[in-house]
């Protein structure tokens, strides 16, 4: 199958560690990160459920989806046409064309070409940080995927409010030190904050991401799963880190 999809100036062909699962990168441009894992282990979607991943880059939270949970009808939405394609042909890869389609797409009017409530799931890795927050790339794939320079919190929980179904779940991973406002702006969009994990690099750091689900409305309620640790020393992952690599939920 490698040899029927085209790779573009700089493009290489990495392997996700997962069932023979493939991902075609450009290191210049953009790669996914550790937090793709995370939100994967972190859901727990039945195969016949709908899932739709807000901002999805390359694609890796679909090519993991449909790989590791098997779900049938993954969509995945981005605004970048170059990163869009590069996702499309990722799925092309790992031949999951009967299971994922890729939308070139602003999350912002998305609502305009899918239905609303029309999904079990809404995933998201969005951006982490307002634009004045820090200095932003001049890269404008990494610059869009940090900062809020398009789409902003309250753009995608809105967006996430829109498409959900009553029944279904928002899932996302985000700074801890943005966990109130994320709360905050789930709530004003009636999405409750049902399932909370706190992610730490090492165990004697503090906790510098969460992983959040919330559901349309529903009683208030929220279960605190314990604690993540990612690596038990420098350059080594924690077993349980390993364990959601081979595909275990958290």
């Amino acid at each position: 199958m490698t040899d029927t999809i085209t790779l573009k100036p700089g493009e290489r062909i990495d392997r996700l560690g997962y069932q023979g699962l493939q991902i075609i990168q450009n290191p210049a441009v953009f790669k996914f990160t550790l937090d793709a894992f995370l939100l994967t282990g972190f859901i727990r979607p039945k195969s016949s459920e709908t899932i739709i991943d807000l901002g999805t880059g390359g694609g890796v939270l679909p090519l993991l989806l449909a790989g590791q949970d098997r779900v049938t009808q993954v969509t995945g939405v981005e605004i970048q046409p170059d990163l869009a394609d590069m996702a499309r042909r990722s799925v092309q890869l790992n031949q999951l064309e009967n299971q994922v389609t890729i939308i070139n797409g602003d999350l912002r009017e998305i609502h305009r070409q899918l239905p609303n409530n029309g999904f079990h799931w809404v995933v998201t890795n969005p951006p982490y940080y307002p634009a004045g927050a820090g200095i932003v790339s001049e890269n404008p794939a990494l610059a869009m995927a940090k900062f809020e320079v398009v789409c902003t919190l309250k753009d995608w929980v809105q967006a996430a409010s829109r498409l959900v179904k009553g029944n279904g779940r928002v899932a996302v991973i985000y700074p801890t030190e943005r966990l109130a406002e994320l709360m905050t702006t789930m709530v004003h969009y009636h999405l409750t904050p049902k399932r909370l994990c706190f992610v730490y690099s090492y165990p004697d750091t503090e906790s510098n991401l969460v992983l959040l689900e919330a559901r349309p409305g529903g009683k208030t309620g929220l279960q605190v799963l314990p604690p993540l640790y990612i690596y038990s020393q420098p350059g080594e992952y924690t077993e349980r880190m390993n364990q959601i690599f081979a595909g275990k939920k958290i």
